[in-house]
């Protein structure tokens, strides 16, 4: 599996093949389906190991339930910045169910469970939250050799100058000029804490007048 989480990240997920995990592990490809049905099943098996890798140990994380959660949301983020294909393994409607992943979800809703939540709202509020993490990663670069930001916005930048479409477009749109002037690549580790702490507000305030720790 460490060869497989390889390839993906240097290559992308849609390099990995049975065939090709087959000729670089130096392997007859029959002998790797004795390991795994199919690429359905290698797919889970990498994303398996890569949140128990990530997996934080129970005496490093916060009593606080608030901070607890912060943490967990900031491991999941981290686990998509080192690893972006992940996020298409997890992000469907049928993700894998093995033991790591289930295990991440049991502390989140561990967690939520502590601030009041019953066990149906816990784990809508993970989705919440969940949602929240994945949608942010679709920003992060997912497939090597792409243009980067940089060659994009410097090409869509001279574009728009050259055909005099630039102030038309940030006219009357602050909003527009500061991001024309962003960079994902060191901004959107900040984007994603300024969700982050906004959407915890709204997950954590009181609803029927008894205040959520």
């Amino acid at each position: 599996m460490t060869l497989a989480v390889e390839l993906a990240d240097h290559l992308g997920l849609e390099s990995v093949s049975m065939r090709l995990l087959a000729d670089r592990a130096g392997l007859p490809i029959h002998r790797l389906y004795r390991q795994v049905r199919n690429r359905s099943d290698l797919l889970s098996a990498m994303a398996e190991q890569v949140i128990d890798a990530h997996r934080p140990r129970t005496a490093a994380l916060p009593d606080d339930p608030r901070a607890r959660l912060e943490h967990l949301a900031r491991d999941e983020w981290a686990m998509y910045r080192r690893h972006p294909w992940l996020l298409a393994v997890l992000a469907t409607d049928r993700p894998p169910t093995g033991p790591a992943v289930l295990a991440m979800v049991d502390r989140f809703v561990s967690a939520l469970s502590e601030v009041g939540f019953d066990p149906a709202e816990a784990f809508r509020a993970y989705l919440v939250l969940s949602g929240y993490i994945q949608g942010m990663a679709l920003l992060i670069g997912r497939k090597p050799g792409d243009t980067d930001h940089h060659t994009w916005r410097s090409a869509t930048r001279l574009r728009l100058e050259r055909t005099g479409h630039l102030q038309g477009r940030l006219q009357g749109r602050p909003w527009l000029a500061v991001a024309s002037q962003s960079d994902p690549d060191t901004d959107l580790d900040t984007w994603f804490e300024f969700g982050l702490h906004r959407m915890l507000d709204g997950l954590l305030t009181p609803i029927h007048g008894t205040p959520r720790p």
